[in-house]
């Protein structure tokens, strides 16, 4: 794991709604969570946005090597929308690391980094 990929700068933007220490608290928590080792997170803005009854969250990562990965989800409860958004980057994280070892790996190596059997 790489040190600097733990505590990326968090920029959270509220929208439309009080802004609450818990809110805010929880989205850092949760990005600070993705421990993936590629791509490295340099930064990180998330979006919360309430219109009426839709909870929206979006979030943008500004990665290493000139990657940005963003997502966003809308539902009745933000915490809901934080959760489904940082489902959908770490998966979008996962595809792109399997992407470049895939790339630039021999294939033995890909399924020995992966603890793969044919």
């Amino acid at each position: 794991m790489q040190s600097a990929n733990l505590y990326p700068h968090v920029t959270i933007t509220v929208r439309h709604e009080e802004s609450t220490d818990s809110l805010k608290g929880y989205t850092f928590r949760k990005i600070t969570g993705l421990h993936l080792d590629y791509p490295k997170i340099i930064e990180a803005k998330a979006i919360l946005d309430v219109q009426g009854r839709r909870h929206r969250a979006e979030i943008i990562l500004f990665c290493a090597n000139h990657i940005t990965i963003d997502a966003s989800s809308e539902t009745v409860d933000m915490y809901r929308s934080i959760d489904e958004t940082i489902d959908k980057v770490a998966r979008q994280m996962r595809k792109h690391k399997t992407r470049l070892l895939k790339q630039h790996r021999p294939p033995g190596e890909v399924r020995k980094a992966f603890n793969m059997t044919l």
